[in-house]
């Protein structure tokens, strides 16, 4: 078993390992700081978003650890291009590609997107796609019930 927050820093720390980006966990709203047992499915799946992320952003990755006895969030932004309009709607399904070449050259087919997406709501999680309000890049929000950290 691992605290979600350690976890999410070793994930970050691989990054950091061999990026040059910056990373920034925020944790002042994490109250309850959940337990998880170590799966490699949660690994994965917030390993997909972190690790796109990095790939998209300018220079900065922001995480965001949010918890209480309710709910549990983590909302991971850049400071990228954001998600292009043209996919917005099928983000999460595989094989999609913007049609901005720009984004092509670093992007795939969706298909971590897909998996990592499919892991987290088999883990009982909930995965949203938006724009970060602070940093103006992409943002994924994954999200429980507290409660069912401790059953997954």
């Amino acid at each position: 078993n691992v605290k979600l927050q350690d976890l999410i820093g070793e994930i970050i720390n691989s990054y950091k390992e061999i990026s040059n980006k910056n990373y920034l966990i925020k944790t002042e709203k994490n109250k309850y700081d959940p337990t998880v047992k170590r799966k490699s499915e949660l690994t994965y799946g917030l390993r997909n978003f972190i690790g796109n992320a990095s790939k998209f952003s300018s220079s900065l990755v922001e995480v965001e650890i949010e918890s209480d006895s309710k709910a549990t969030k983590i909302k991971v932004c850049d400071d990228g291009p954001g998600f292009p309009d043209d996919i917005k709607k099928f983000l999460g399904e595989p094989y999609i590609r913007s049609k901005n070449p720009l984004l092509n050259s670093k992007s795939g087919l969706g298909l971590g997107t897909f998996i990592g997406k499919t892991l987290l709501e088999r883990m009982k999680a909930r995965v949203l796609f938006g724009k970060c309000p602070i940093l103006n890049g992409a943002m994924v929000t994954i999200e429980w019930e507290t409660k069912n950290l401790h059953s997954i």
